[in-house]
């Protein structure tokens, strides 16, 4: 069972470097500031934990920006899928999973 919502979303690279911009503001939020220094200070610098502590919490917060772009949060096709697609199109103008 396919819908309309399923499909892939695709951006122009002038969109890609917009929606680029506004993660990167997302990061500089004061309360996404917050919330990764928890997360690196809960890390303690150990490898693992970072990955355990700090990149989910940087995958949320990347993803309120793009799912307002048409790409999933679902983990299928999601967030890092959508920033696969960055660079892929570059020939052609358009960037997409």
């Amino acid at each position: 069972m396919t819908s309309a919502s399923a499909q892939p979303a695709t951006l122009s690279a002038e969109q890609a470097k917009v929606v680029l911009a506004e993660v990167i503001q997302a990061f500089s939020a004061p309360e996404n500031a917050v919330r990764m220094d928890e997360a690196r200070d809960n890390a303690c610098n150990d490898m693992g934990k970072m990955l355990q502590f700090v990149l989910p919490v940087a995958t949320q917060i990347q993803q309120e920006v793009i799912k307002a772009y048409g790409f999933s949060c679902d983990g299928e096709g999601g967030s890092h899928a959508g920033w696969r697609g960055v660079g892929h199109g570059e020939s052609n103008g358009s960037v997409g999973p």
